[in-house]
Formats: structure tokens, C-alpha cells, sequence
């Protein structure tokens, strides 16, 4: 502990002694950066097919992921603009918070309608460009171009990356609305019955003025499928 503080305090009085190691660090990272993209990418490759499939897999998620992007597309018709809400589908039904999340009856309001109008044949409710499917696969395009682009120049180089984030940019928008409409929602909800809405309280809720300073909203939509 002494040691500590007599090498703290001689750091306070002289940073430059510092210099040596952040160079040190700043080369050791760079030297690294190569393997972890390289890692990270084969890790998405991997992972994030095996996500997808999960959800494809469970009718039940899929159809709940519908009704969760019907509401949030429906109260953002009603605001005229974009909100900041995000979204967890389940077999039972999904959630909804952030800071623009209206009171309950209003977002059980969307609820209905969203429900309603899919049922009437506004199939493309189901979709919405935030959901996280879109990023899902704007990652797992990235990483699939890096990997092209590192295998076919056979070295790594900050140029690489550019070029498979562009091309990761321009086709992930198209290519995650395919995997939302095919693999994460089922517009199809004419058997799913919406139950009710249940406020869901931050984790430390005993405590009141943890609520006044997380002032997003959290509701859970239990929903009922014959």
C-alpha cells in the first residue's frame, strides 16, 4: 500500500513518466487490433445466424416481435415522429420502455390498433427499420466483409475495415427488413388475443427517487395464442 502511494505521488509529480507507457499500451493495441476484429467477426458469423434461428424457430416470438413493432409504428403515426422506444418480444407476450413511452392506456391503445389493422391485412406493420434484427445483421454483414476482404487481400489494414463497414452500410437495411419479414416476426396474428398491460418497476424500486431519476417507462404486454 505504501509502495502505492509513493508511486502516485511521483506520477502526480512527474506525468511525463507516464509517456513511456502509453506508448507501450498504444502499440500493444495496435498490435492486438488485427486479432480482434479478426476474433470478433468469426464470433458474429457464428453467433448471430444461431440467434436468428432461435427466434425463427418459436412461432410464438415471432408473432409477439410483430405486435411489439405494430404498437411502436402505430404511436409514432399518432406523434409524427420518431420515438425513442425499444422493445423484447417473448412466447407470452413483449415489453416496451424509454422515454417516450406514453401512459399505458395510450400504448394499450396501440396495442389494439396495431393488432387490428394487421389482422385487416397491414402485414408490413410487422416491420419496423430500428428493430434489432437490422443491427443483428448490420453486424454480421460487417463481420461476414471483413473476413472476405482480410481472406482475399491476405493482410489486415484500417482500409479493410472501411471497406466492409460501407458495404456492410449499404446492404443492411434491405437485407434486415428479409430477415424480420422471413425469420423474426410473422404478421400472421389472428390467433394471438392481447391480455393485458403490466407497469414494470426498475429493480431497486424501493427506493422512490430512483424513479425520479430514470424516467423511462417499462411496460410488459401479456398477450394469449390459441
Amino acid at each position: 500500500m505504501f509502495f502505492l502511494l509513493v508511486l502516485l505521488m511521483i506520477l502526480m509529480l512527474f506525468p511525463y513518466l507516464l509517456l513511456p507507457i502509453i506508448i507501450f499500451l498504444g502499440i500493444g493495441f495496435l498490435f492486438l487490433l488485427p486479432y480482434v476484429f479478426t476474433f470478433n467477426s468469426l464470433y458474429n458469423i457464428v453467433t448471430i445466424p444461431w440467434q436468428i434461428l432461435k427466434i425463427a424457430l418459436d412461432k410464438r416470438v415471432r408473432k409477439n416481435h410483430s405486435l411489439e413493432h405494430a404498437t411502436i409504428n402505430v404511436l409514432e403515426e399518432r406523434y409524427g415522429r420518431t420515438l425513442q422506444i425499444g422493445g423484447l418480444a417473448y412466447s407470452n407476450g413483449f415489453s416496451l420502455s424509454g422515454p417516450d413511452l406514453p401512459p399505458p392506456y395510450e400504448v394499450m391503445s396501440a396495442v389494439r390498433e396495431g393488432h387490428f389493422r394487421m389482422i385487416n391485412g397491414e402485414k408490413d406493420l410487422a416491420i419496423h427499420p430500428r428493430c434489432g434484427t437490422s443491427m443483428a445483421a448490420a453486424n454480421f454483414l460487417f463481420s461476414l466483409a471483413f473476413i472476405l476482404v482480410l481472406f482475399s487481400s491476405h493482410h489486415f489494414s484500417l482500409l479493410n475495415a472501411v471497406v466492409a463497414f460501407l458495404l456492410a452500410n449499404v446492404f443492411a437495411n434491405p437485407f434486415g427488413r428479409i430477415l424480420q419479414r422471413f425469420f423474426t416476426t410473422h404478421s400472421n396474428v389472428d390467433d394471438v388475443a392481447v391480455q393485458d398491460i403490466y407497469i414494470q418497476q426498475p429493480a431497486n424500486y424501493s427506493f422512490s427517487f430512483i424513479v425520479m431519476l430514470n424516467p423511462n417507462r417499462s411496460y410488459f404486454i401479456k398477450t394469449y395464442q390459441s
